[in-house]
């Protein structure tokens, strides 16, 4: 198990949160509408929606892209190198 990191919520509007990072089969079994935290480099998290099925290739099992809404307009993909890094997270 991943050790458990202490982040702020929403630059600490929502206090502080554990979180541990997702591995890619973690982000590959996401659905549509699923909620995921998204770790920011200012050092803080937001929730993000999942916005659709996670693409993933049969040459390369290990790729994986993520897309994303935050917010109204804001919208992204997360790749499985982003994923790797930790930059999705799940709340503990």
């Amino acid at each position: 198990m991943a050790k458990a990191l202490k982040l702020k919520k929403y630059n600490g509007r929502e206090g502080v949160g554990n979180f541990v990072a997702l591995t890619v089969e973690e982000a590959k079994a996401l659905k549509s509408g699923d909620h995921v935290w998204y770790y920011l480099e200012r050092g803080d998290t937001v929730r993000v929606k999942v916005n659709g099925k996670p693409k993933t290739w049969k040459r390369t099992p290990e790729r994986v892209e993520v897309p994303v809404k935050y917010g109204l307009y804001e919208y992204g993909r997360v790749d499985s190198r982003q994923i790797l890094n930790g930059v999705l997270l799940k709340e503990v």
